[in-house]
């Protein structure tokens, strides 16, 4: 690529990146506005601002509820895709999800466990589905990892001791949903669909902890793009593939597990978001992994908003809209998969 050629593409991304971190407040405040309870935009502005001329019911509904579910829409999108990112880039293969180690299966198990037996590891209720949606969702990956381990730790070993461990897990799923009784069952479907109506400033807390698990993977730029050329050039070039695929998978899944065991699983973010991301800044990693982050924060803040004013006042399960979204780009990725995608 010639200079001139870099520095248009240089400019692009930085675009691309400014509209990005630019469009995320602007889907915040949409969020705050809409819903059951309407609030004027230029009042909610005003008293924003100011501090004052809101209706005390209007800035409850906003500060208990709308305002902390955005937020972790936009940090459960942003760690989704991310983790996207890193396991496609390390395992060389662009169909591979947050989910393909086994997380959101562990993560679901563990949940079920909780609400139909009432089995777990720490409190009660809400506390002991959180707690065992982590714990199982971490020792699903460990699995995976452990058992590709003993295969040299190839994109092959880990994808396919990843969908192992997913069905295993999902296999208990099932067993569990059918000794539940009525009402365990129902709370366990409305769980496995995902969910962020139980956002409060609590869980915001740990999700942004687990944002911050994230950042590590940065470090990595650099090696995910030695990784794309292959492991022997990857090698040459001082990189070591089974580290970094050992790093990168134990870091996506510790803040994955972090967002799923509060959330339940929310499918097709962490697929989605770096395939658009690649389409608008190409496959540096450098670039790729903070575009990919913002696009996965916008498109689970929109699907939210989405799942709230669709039916209103029904609200849908953010995961089946995820999905609905989700679905026309695997389609166009099976249509393609004769062509190169890494592009």
């Amino acid at each position: 690529m010639s200079a001139s050629g870099y520095t248009r593409l240089s400019k692009k991304r930085a675009l691309v990146l400014a509209s990005l971190a630019l469009a995320l407040p602007l889907v915040v405040f949409v969020s705050m506005s809409l819903g059951v309870l309407p609030v004027n935009p230029i009042g909610l502005l005003y008293g924003l601002s100011s501090g004052q001329g809101i209706d005390p019911l209007a800035w409850a509904v906003i500060w208990h509820l709308r305002l902390p579910r955005a937020l972790m829409a936009l940090a459960a999108g942003a760690i989704l895709a991310m983790a996207g990112v890193a396991l496609q880039g390390s395992l060389r293969n662009p169909l591979v999800s947050p989910f393909t180690l086994g997380v959101s299966s562990g993560a679901s198990f563990g949940a079920a466990l909780a609400i139909v037996l009432g089995i777990g590891f720490v409190g009660t209720g809400t506390c002991l589905i959180i707690a065992n949606a982590f714990v199982f969702a971490l020792l699903a990956t460990f699995m995976a990892l452990g058992i590709a381990r003993l295969r040299g730790m190839t994109p092959e070993s880990v994808i396919l001791a990843g969908i192992a461990v997913m069905y295993m897990f999902s296999a208990g799923v099932t067993l569990l949903q059918y000794v539940a009784r009525q009402w365990e069952l129902a709370e366990l479907v409305y769980w496995l669909m995902g969910d962020l109506s139980k956002a409060n400033w609590h869980r915001l807390d740990v999700a942004f902890l687990a944002l911050l698990a994230c950042i590590p993977l940065f470090k990595f730029a650099w090696d995910l793009n030695a990784l794309m050329m292959g492991d022997d050039v990857a090698k040459s070039l001082g990189t070591d593939p089974a580290v970094t695929r050992t790093a990168c998978a134990g870091l996506s899944a510790l803040a994955v597990a972090a967002v799923v065991c509060m959330t339940g699983p929310i499918g097709f973010v962490g697929l989605m978001a770096p395939h658009l991301a690649r389409l608008v800044v190409g496959a540096d990693h450098r670039f790729l992994m903070p575009t990919s982050a913002l696009l996965g924060a916008l498109l689970l803040s929109t699907a939210d908003l989405l799942a709230r004013v669709v039916m209103m006042p029904l609200e849908i399960p953010v995961g089946v809209v995820t999905s609905f979204l989700g679905v026309p780009l695997f389609i166009h990725l099976l249509l393609r998969a004769g062509r190169e995608i890494w592009r």
